[in-house]
């Protein structure tokens, strides 16, 4: 059973590598989409809770960068970097850790299960 949370932060950053019209600095409002795979708990009937999960990963990836520039986090804020560097803060906080998917606009987006 999988288990899923959403998320919204903004961040600016420019993309020193990439000669395109996302090499300036510019900024996205991303949507996160974090999914848990589990068994409900016999007891709770929870897989987790979701107050717990949100926090968890507020307090350790999105409130980290929100509303700051990922340029000061990595040298290449790309998408596909920056849902890495979400994976390896979050993956040993939470068990049964599935994929994460960021939406960087409606349009586009990247999945990331871990390697």
């Amino acid at each position: 059973m999988d288990l899923d949370v959403e998320f919204n932060f903004c961040c600016s950053y420019h993309l020193p590598f990439y000669d395109g019209v996302c090499k300036p600095l510019h900024g996205h409002h991303y949507r996160m989409l974090v999914s848990i795979t589990g068994k409900p708990d016999p007891k709770s009937g929870m897989i987790v809770d979701f107050e717990e999960l949100r926090q968890l990963v507020l307090d350790n990836a999105v409130n980290v960068v929100d509303h700051r520039n990922l340029n000061d986090f990595m040298e290449n804020p790309t998408v596909e970097n920056l849902i890495v560097y979400f994976w390896d803060r979050l993956k040993p906080l939470l068990p049964g850790l599935r994929e994460l998917r960021i939406w960087e606009t409606p349009e586009y987006s990247v999945a990331y299960r871990g390697e």
